[in-house]
């Protein structure tokens, strides 16, 4: 817990999650864990209730990025991780992920590329949501990119997160 996001808690690694089973090193692994208000809802509706809602700095840096990582083979979507409902399936395409499991308590999207293969899984427990991003880190090109969006992974993680809770949509 930090003074500018009291709400987010950063959790050791865990070893015997799903998204675990996914992890090819080298890979960077980051899990943040928040209360739950919204107790009724789904993992996709925690997921939209995160993403749908990206401050405008946020789809700026992202934009940024977008041009500079396409030149590179990066693949990029759309900056939104957003599709038009929050009652997702397999398959669902949010933004650059695509969803590949559903389960009632948790919901893991992806995206590859030559580079990297990224995975965001949100899962609920009975009083948190914990959001882990795992980057599985392909090429010399991929590690470099990793390190270098590292401390505004950490801004925008806790940001979106925490604003989802104070807005009471987690």
């Amino acid at each position: 817990m930090s003074l500018l996001f009291p709400a987010i808690t950063a959790l050791p690694e865990p070893q015997g999650d799903r998204l675990a089973t996914f992890a090819k090193a080298p890979y960077f692994r980051d899990v943040l864990s928040a209360p739950l208000s919204k107790s009724p809802a789904s993992p996709s509706q925690l997921q939209y209730g995160i993403f749908n809602y990206l401050p405008g700095w946020v789809n700026g840096l992202m934009s940024v990025r977008n041009r500079i990582v396409k030149r590179l083979g990066f693949e990029v979507g759309q900056t939104s991780m957003v599709p038009s409902s929050d009652q997702w399936q397999v398959g669902t395409k949010a933004g650059f992920l695509t969803v590949m499991e559903i389960t009632d308590d948790e919901i893991i999207s992806m995206a590859d590329d030559r580079h990297m293969t990224f995975f965001i899984s949100v899962k609920k427990t009975e009083t948190s949501v914990i959001v882990s991003t795992l980057v599985n880190q392909k090429t010399l090109i991929g590690r470099v990119y990793v390190n270098a969006i590292l401390p505004f992974h950490h801004l925008i993680a806790r940001t979106v997160i925490n604003n989802a809770v104070k807005a009471k949509r987690i």
